[in-house]
């Protein structure tokens, strides 16, 4: 994770765009310090000797899943009738009215209505639909058909509702995140067969590639007075120089430029958050849209605008709804520049506690967890993905409650981690 935050600074030093960074050298100090305490935190994570034991047992853990991928069913269907209106999604293949259709779905979220209650109610269910999502593939072989098909279907669900909205999550989730996740886990816990391996390995790469195909025909429809070169906030466009350009062919330039464009557009906002010096700290309660609403209402205006995204709007013009700020600038919004760094260094220790814990036990639980913290890494030049949505939100949190409950287990066999994993060594073996 430490290489692909490298890269998407690297992309944004040395694409295409020309951001008008006011102290390029503090930004890149700064991203520079949080890449190096992320790592140093996973690092210290990962060796932490540290006694875990999940609450759910290893001998139900397939029963476990199976009761997860009922609910994920209902999870799924009770989305689509939130965001489409429909129990089923409709089946729709034209790109053109992503823009469209995204438009209502933005709108819907500054208002409330019948279907912010249906959102909670996928909110409260989404523990287990993420319990379903990772731990199937784990104990595909023990699920049977039924509980498979149920489980192709609520998948296939959830991508079309997000296709429908003109989000690119979905499909991110699905086609790229997942394999990945399922595929790191199982080329160095050693728990599966080479061909399950090569078959995760091959479902990433396809989905990544399908991905950015697709993702450039979303953000072109959704934006398109940006979609060839330019972007409209700034008024910038992409320069057509460099190796990049001596390599790729002239008709991949479109999906280069919107993909910097997409990684980078966050950083120019963590940039404006670090010049800043007057504005309130949050405390917790302005990393997350969900949790920043609740707080507006409950604490007024006058909180609410000194808070330090609200300030970056009005003195810059750098829309808080529609512009990113990547997840840096949130966490400074809570803590200060000094404290996200040390927030920073937290998610790595919690990182490479639960890729430890994972590899030496291949806990369900864990699994999860640890697509999760995937998902939030990834969006971390974006924004704080992991907390922007209620169902990421409250299905990171419970898993983290029961996460850390298992440290506290007591171990009442007395058996040792390293007994623990040899035990589960072959529990994944079809």
């Amino acid at each position: 994770m430490t290489t692909y935050l490298a890269l998407t600074v690297l992309a944004f030093r040395f694409g295409p765009w020309p951001w008008p960074v006011q102290h390029p050298e503090y930004l890149y100090l700064y991203l520079t310090a949080a890449i190096a305490l992320f790592f140093i935190g996973a690092i210290g994570g990962a060796f932490a000797s540290l006694s875990w034991r999940s609450h759910i047992a290893t001998h139900r853990e397939t029963a476990t899943i199976k009761f997860a991928i009922l609910f994920m069913v209902l999870s799924v269907l009770i989305l689509s009738v939130a965001r489409t209106d429909s129990l089923l999604p409709p089946v729709s293949l034209q790109l053109s009215r992503a823009n469209y259709n995204y438009d209502i779905f933005v709108a819907r979220n500054f208002t409330r209505g019948w279907w912010t209650y249906f959102e909670y109610a996928f909110a409260l269910l989404s523990p287990l639909f993420f319990l379903a999502l990772t731990g199937a593939i784990q104990h595909w072989p023990r699920l049977g058909w039924p509980y498979r098909i149920a489980y192709v279907f609520a998948c296939v669900t959830f991508l079309l509702v997000y296709t429908y909205i003109g989000v690119n999550r979905g499909l991110f989730q699905l086609a790229v995140l997942l394999p990945l996740t399922l595929g790191l886990y199982y080329i160095f816990s050693g728990r599966t067969s080479r061909r399950r391996i090569w078959i995760l390995i091959s479902s990433a790469i396809v989905g990544i590639a399908l991905f950015l195909w697709i993702f450039v025909f979303f953000i072109s429809f959704r934006d398109p007075a940006s979609n060839v070169g330019h972007f409209t906030p700034l008024n910038l466009d992409a320069q057509r120089s460099g190796a990049m350009y001596e390599i790729l062919p002239p008709a991949l330039y479109p999906g280069y430029e919107t993909i910097t464009r997409y990684l980078g557009v966050g950083y120019y906002g963590l940039s404006l958050a670090l010049v800043e010096t007057d504005y309130g700290l949050g405390w917790g309660l302005t990393n997350s849209l969900v949790i920043l609403r609740k707080a507006k209402a409950l604490l007024g205006d006058d909180w609410y605008f000194h808070t330090l995204l609200p300030i970056i709007e009005k003195k810059y013009d750098w829309s808080f709804w529609s512009t990113w700020h990547s997840a840096f600038a949130w966490f400074i919004s809570d803590f200060g520049v000094s404290g996200s760094l040390i927030l920073v260094l937290m998610i790595g220790a919690l990182y490479g506690l639960v890729w430890r814990n994972l590899m030496m036990t291949g806990s369900v639980v864990a699994l999860a967890m640890f697509y999760l913290l995937n998902t939030m890494v990834f969006y971390f030049p974006a924004n704080n993905q992991l907390f922007q949505s209620a169902d990421t939100l409250v299905g990171f949190l419970v898993l983290f409650l029961i996460f850390v409950a298992g440290f506290f287990r007591p171990n009442l066999a007395r058996t040792s981690p390293s007994t623990s994993a040899s035990t589960n060594l072959s529990k994944d073996q079809p």
